[in-house]
């Protein structure tokens, strides 16, 4: 593998990238979640209520018999957002961040997937190489919720930051980009484990005045700041509307999970099939995507299969690629660099996988993009670095 490549790379980076490091896809986080559950909360739940509701709506209204735990998450959220986002039970709604059940399940998640992540050093190699790889010019969109990549990077010492821009001072109208300081950018576009948003929690705090009692715990993350190393996710000059103001990482994420026996959740878009209308405090993060590409020097999509709900995402990826592979492609880039081929790893075992796979992606250029699927390891690496277009 090549260390001199100058970066401007964007990799793009879904479940199948953390299946090397023992966590769980999609499709397995169901029964481990409900387990999760009971285990803090028993059986009688609004989730089981919830989810008994959501099996009977399945066999009435589809003609459908799902045993329970054949139940398809992605599914059963789509029923519990749809149900929130609307406010179908009208004053019964239980907060802005969600229902009950829903906030169970999203701390269910945080639990199973910081109890699946390994220790900062105790991950697979590929990952520090993976980090070690990265250019401090490269950008990293990811749509996974665990902490892999962070501890990766801290790791090797690599600096990186979890939002698009730095800036140096913030004007009425524009604000100044800070380009002197160069980090990997590493954006959780669907949030994160150790993600928690403080705009609820203020709102509270505020509408109780003096009247809250000095003993009262209105949250268990923003009362006690200290007990799990609570950081806000910006630093330096932003707008005070930013949404990202809201934000705040926990440093001490496996504490949190061993501990928690509340309904404090994360802030992760849970794996619905709408998830996307809880999207707006991380709407700074899809700023721009469509225009996005054409100055970049190599695109990688890793362990993303795009399945069909998350039509958004392949809308962005379509325009990403598209710019990427139409503009300049014979210009070489710094004086010496062509644009790499737009690379896609993945794990496909069979034609038919491959080929639907392909059919997913079909609107990148085949003549100007490679596939791996053997999975994300250490060949794969080999096929991500190794820059295939040399002048």
């Amino acid at each position: 593998m090549t260390s001199k490549h100058p970066g401007f790379r964007v990799f793009v980076i879904g479940a199948g990238f953390s299946k090397l490091a023992g966590l769980p896809l999609a499709c397995e986080l169901f029964p481990l979640v409900k387990a999760a559950i009971e285990r803090r909360h028993g059986r009688d739940t609004k989730f089981q209520r919830d989810l008994d509701a959501y099996i009977h709506y399945k066999r009435i209204a589809d003609g459908i018999e799902i045993p329970e735990l054949a139940v398809d998450l992605e599914a059963f959220l789509s029923y519990l957002d749809i149900e929130h986002f609307l406010e179908l039970r009208g004053s019964d709604t239980w907060s802005q961040e969600g229902n009950e059940s829903q906030l169970m399940i999203r701390a269910a998640i945080g639990e199973v997937i910081s109890t699946h992540t390994p220790a900062a050093d105790k991950l697979p190699a590929a990952y520090y190489r993976f980090a070690e790889n990265l250019s401090i010019h490269d950008w990293i969109l990811t749509f996974n919720y665990d902490v892999l990549l962070e501890r990766a990077i801290e790791h090797v010492g690599k600096p990186y930051r979890l939002f698009p821009n730095r800036f140096t001072s913030i004007g009425k109208h524009l604000n100044t980009v800070n380009s002197k300081q160069e980090e990997v950018v590493l954006l959780k576009m669907h949030g994160s484990v150790d993600w928690f948003h403080d705009k609820q929690y203020l709102e509270l705090r505020a509408s109780l005045g003096p009247h809250k009692p000095n003993d009262s715990i209105l949250h268990t993350v923003f009362d006690f700041p200290d007990r799990y190393k609570l950081t806000p996710l910006i630093d330096g000059p932003r707008s005070d509307d930013d949404p990202l103001q809201h934000f705040h990482r926990i440093r001490n994420v496996d504490r949190f999970y061993s501990e928690n026996r509340t309904l404090e959740a994360p802030f992760i878009l849970s794996p619905s099939h709408v998830k996307f209308v809880y999207a707006e405090p991380l709407l700074s993060f899809w700023n721009g995507m469509g225009k996005s590409g054409g100055m970049n020097l190599g695109i990688s999509i890793i362990g993303f299969s795009l399945p069909p709900h998350d039509e958004y995402i392949r809308i962005g990826l379509y325009q990403m690629i598209s710019n990427y592979q139409g503009y300049s492609w014979n210009t070489k880039w710094l004086s010496t660099t062509l644009k790499d081929h737009v690379k896609f790893v993945d794990f496909r075992d069979s034609e038919a996988d491959v080929m639907k796979y392909q059919q997913r992606y079909s609107f990148a250029e085949s003549s100007k993009s490679k596939f791996y699927f053997k999975g994300f390891g250490d060949d794969a690496l080999n096929f991500l670095f190794t820059h295939q277009r040399e002048i």
